[in-house]
């Protein structure tokens, strides 16, 4: 299956049955850079700070920094707001690098570099975009007394990450596909043959010798493997974006407090993103499949030969990806806006 998002040529290396995951993949990255782009362009984290009397005002003549000048008056609260957006302005940024560039190493079967590029953003990015979302106090805290010792030490260890999961989750919406035992499992468990975190290690060095995860005799790590094996494909792609939808989700989260102007723009791309991780690599009914064929009924009818058109599986993950319905009598494909569609009736509820 193919959604359409990306051309025949870049995806002829890949195995078509993981077409759409690669696809689906790449659109989640697409939005988490759409997402942060435009959050810099309307100044998304910027704060405005009111100067109360004069001795602010030679405060900030003489600190270095905003920072220096918030510490100096007692703003803790306005520091904290200040230093969390900072590092989500820069951290997006920073592991969309390193996601991009795995995406673009699956399609030329360079699976070492992928894996070894993937590992930077989930493995350690990840769990601090968790924190903050979590507990963006206690991030606030650790960034400011002790990072080294803290998040490259003992305390900010495989458990305590678990943890820190398992709080987001139940702070963030959309979540409810999330699994902080089967997050953890694919990231940091290196018991899981079929997760992600032995994979990492072996990527990135020659040797390892951790439990069930130690390089075999007359081997070194991945450099006799056969770049025509698909086994990669297909291990990899469900956990790749399933963890990437969970980063997604946790940018809308802390967009939302960051002053983000449009909360039901954010709510939408959480039941889109969602909805098409369910077509794809759902088992069972889809819940999005459902929630669109209710509420968007009225504008689902084939404008060729009149057919109403109900989403399945089989086209569900192009409609979410691409926002085009496939009408089963007759096979046209039309564009249905659903974005805009969905910003009008929530102003409408309004």
């Amino acid at each position: 299956m193919q959604v359409g998002i990306i051309d025949l040529e870049r995806l002829s290396e890949i195995p078509k049955r993981h077409w759409a995951a690669h696809e689906f993949c790449f659109y989640i990255h697409d939005l988490i850079a759409h997402l942060t782009r435009v959050a810099e362009e309307i100044g998304a984290g910027e704060l405005r700070i009111q100067l109360r009397d004069e001795a602010d005002l030679e405060a900030l003549r003489t600190s270095e920094d905003p920072v220096e000048f918030l510490i100096a008056t007692g703003r803790t609260e306005e520091e904290r707001r200040l230093m969390v957006n900072h590092v989500c302005r820069a951290l997006f940024p920073d592991m969309l690098n390193f996601i991009h560039g795995g995406l673009i190493a699956l399609e030329k079967r360079k699976f070492t570099m992928a894996l070894s590029l993937f590992r930077k953003p989930f493995k350690e990015g990840l769990p601090i975009l968790a924190l903050m979302s979590a507990d963006e106090g206690e991030f606030f805290q650790k960034l400011k007394s002790d990072p080294r010792r803290y998040f490259d030490g003992q305390e900010f260890n495989a458990p305590a990450k678990k943890e820190i999961i398992a709080a987001a989750i139940d702070i963030c919406d959309g979540m409810e596909f999330a699994q902080p035992d089967a997050l953890f499992s694919i990231l940091f468990d290196y018991d899981n043959d079929g997760g992600l975190a032995g994979l990492f290690d072996k990527a990135t060095h020659l040797f390892t010798r951790r439990s069930k995860n130690a390089t075999e005799d007359y081997n070194i790590n991945f450099i006799f493997k056969n770049p025509r094996d698909n086994d990669i494909y297909d291990s990899c792609y469900r956990q790749i974006a399933y963890v990437l939808l969970f980063v997604h989700l946790l940018q809308i989260e802390l967009l939302s407090r960051m002053g983000f102007p449009k909360a039901n723009y954010l709510d939408h791309l959480t039941r889109v993103s969602v909805g098409g991780f369910e077509a794809i690599f759902g088992n069972g009914p889809s819940r999005m499949v459902k929630f669109f064929n209710q509420e968007f009924r009225e504008f689902m009818e084939c404008p060729l030969c009149g057919e109403q058109i109900r989403l399945r599986k089989s086209t569900a993950a192009k409609f979410f990806l691409t926002e085009m319905l496939v009408c089963s009598r007759c096979g046209h494909e039309h564009q249905l806006p659903v974005s805009w569609i969905f910003t009008r009736a929530t102003k409408e509820e309004e």
